[in-house]
């Protein structure tokens, strides 16, 4: 299955890419396959969620020159949104999740007051935020990482605050 998986995500990204320079990128689908949302820093390089009808999740990191990437989980990332109303599925550089179907809004906000709104797409967000250098090899994402202090707000219906606190939770 998984290299079922690996063949339509692959197809996915590159429809992706290609309804992304024509400016068309939010709605692509292929085989089941739904795009979510994205952190693209500007570069080549970004990294872009997918959704499958049958329940898969998967995390497509593009890589300028190079094959893109999938991190695939065959029965979802299993986070739980109802308490906080989201759950980081990936981080560094920004994060990357998935929201409750009730969430209308979420925004980060650093020590120092600056807030950046998160982007939604179905049911999944994206925000680019500093949480740090990207880890570059193996050892670095095992290393112990301390995260710097962000606080997440998610609002609901009306515009209501249904949870403030910490982004990452170690």
């Amino acid at each position: 299955m998984t290299e079922q998986w690996i063949a339509e995500l692959t197809a996915l990204s590159e429809l992706y890419r290609s309804a992304e320079t024509e400016g068309a990128a939010e709605a692509v689908s292929h085989a089941g396959w739904h795009t979510g949302a994205r952190l693209w820093p500007g570069s080549a390089n970004g990294r872009l969620l997918a959704y499958n009808d049958s329940g898969v999740e998967a995390e497509c990191v593009f890589r300028e020159g190079e094959r893109t990437l999938f991190n695939i989980m065959s029965t979802g990332y299993g986070s739980d949104t109802t308490e906080r109303g989201f759950a980081v599925w990936s981080s560094r550089p920004g994060a990357l999740g998935a929201i409750d179907p009730g969430v209308t809004r979420l925004e980060v906000a650093d020590a120092d007051g600056a807030v950046v709104q998160a982007d939604i797409v179905a049911h999944t967000f994206s925000v680019d935020v500093d949480l740090g250098p990207a880890p570059q090899t193996v050892d670095e994402v095992f290393a112990p990482w301390e995260p710097p202090e962000l606080t997440v707000r998610v609002y609901g219906e009306g515009d209501a605050l249904r949870y403030e606190g910490p982004l990452l939770v170690q």
